[in-house]
């Protein structure tokens, strides 16, 4: 007989993925593919993952790459929280033990056996992004990480729609988000970093209105 809180959870997962595939989270047993999240915080990990997006990107900074990296995981993740609470009332679990990854261009998620945890910011901030932001600050600077942590969030909004505002304007509030933003113009504090790579552009949110004067280096 099936664990109703796990089908209760795997439910709304299945039901959340309408919105985007960055609403999508694997469910059941997996192959030797998949490795636990807390791994993303390995130097040797990290920098596998960032040499894959460099050469994807086109760039030679690890910087810029990792930023990208990490801003399409901290996506998927807000998407998941946000996406479950709004859909149930309740967060699926993120332990980062139990959450997995694996790259497919770009990080793809799976739980064998989802449950609903905590609250949003305990799932994601406090178990994932916090310890993330640490064992990654000698690569790309905490306050461009935090400001991509802040613009995903907004962005998971966007997508589902005025219903999770109420959630996401709260969590926007915490210490460690709530200087990432100006409120005024809906701006970032901070840069992602992608006009440094040979096509990329700014983005509708960053700190500066046109991309700076600068000249790409690329892959030799």
């Amino acid at each position: 007989m099936s664990d109703p809180a796990v089908s209760g959870a795997r439910g709304v997962l299945e039901r959340i993925t309408a919105w985007s595939p960055y609403f999508r989270v694997g469910t059941g047993p997996v192959d030797a593919g998949w490795r636990p999240t807390s791994e993303l915080r390995g130097a040797a990990t990290r920098d596998a993952l960032v040499r894959a997006m460099s050469e994807r990107m086109n760039t030679a900074e690890p910087r810029v790459a990792a930023s990208t990296l990490f801003f399409g995981f901290v996506a998927r993740l807000w998407s998941v929280a946000v996406g479950t609470v709004t859909t149930s009332g309740r967060c699926v679990r993120l332990d980062p033990d139990k959450l997995l990854w694996r790259d497919d261009s770009g990080l793809q998620l799976h739980i064998v056996t989802p449950e609903f945890g905590s609250d949003p910011a305990a799932e994601v901030l406090d178990t994932q992004i916090e310890p993330l932001i640490d064992a990654w600050r000698d690569v790309v600077a905490p306050g461009a990480l935090w400001g991509n942590t802040a613009s995903a969030l907004i962005g998971a909004r966007r997508v589902i729609g005025d219903e999770a505002r109420p959630l996401v304007d709260a969590l926007l509030q915490d210490p460690r988000l709530v200087h990432t933003i100006d409120r005024s113009t809906g701006r970032r504090r901070s840069c992602c970093l992608y006009y440094r790579t040979p096509s990329g552009g700014v983005c509708s949110d960053c700190v500066f209105p046109a991309p700076p004067r600068h000249i790409p280096k690329e892959i030799p």
